[in-house]
């Protein structure tokens, strides 16, 4: 894929004053440019269309995922009479079992933060943004692995889940590269 011509968004906004019958509004426009031009590519061997609507729900799915996460740590601050905008930078927040339980379920089996899930997730973006093509099996895998090794290194070693999720990634993603 080739990107040219990125350009940062900036909305350009046109007031215009509209008068009728004694009542002045301003009545406002906003047209926005193009991030980036995407360009079709020629050559045919390296060229492939990803999966777009699954893309866009991997990602909404993240996002809800993410999203229940910052509500539960939310209404547990809540609960304690904090914000997330008081805490201070080296204070203790003390899980309480309500939260405990609720991430738990997040994490767990049949949960949307659960090794499963996240694994399924990852395989099913690899394939989307390939398009399918098993031609690019290699470089995808070694991104996952990247991807593991790098919160490895931010966050030291990685809990029993992060590990059995990155098993069945790989096995996911074998699956699908050796399928027929």
């Amino acid at each position: 894929m080739k990107v040219e011509n990125i350009q940062p968004t900036q909305p350009i906004v046109q007031l215009e004053k509209v008068e009728s019958e004694k009542k002045t509004t301003i009545k406002s426009e906003v047209k926005e440019t193009p991030a980036a031009v995407y360009e079709k590519t020629e050559n045919k061997e390296t060229s492939h269309v990803y999966d777009k609507n699954t893309v866009a729900k991997l990602k909404r799915d993240s996002q809800q995922a993410h999203a229940h996460l910052i509500r539960l740590v939310q209404e547990m601050l809540k609960r304690q009479g904090k914000t997330l905008e008081l805490l201070g930078e080296n204070e203790i927040v003390e899980v309480d079992e309500t939260a405990r339980m609720e991430a738990q379920a997040l994490i767990g089996p049949d949960g949307p933060l659960g090794a499963e899930a996240v694994s399924q997730r990852l395989v099913d973006f690899a394939i989307a943004i390939s398009g399918g093509d098993k031609s690019k099996a290699e470089t995808l895998k070694s991104a996952i692995e990247q991807g593991f090794k790098e919160a490895e290194k931010i966050l030291g070693e990685l809990p029993e889940i992060s590990k059995e999720t990155y098993k069945l990634t790989m096995e996911k993603f074998d699956a699908w590269v050796n399928e027929e």
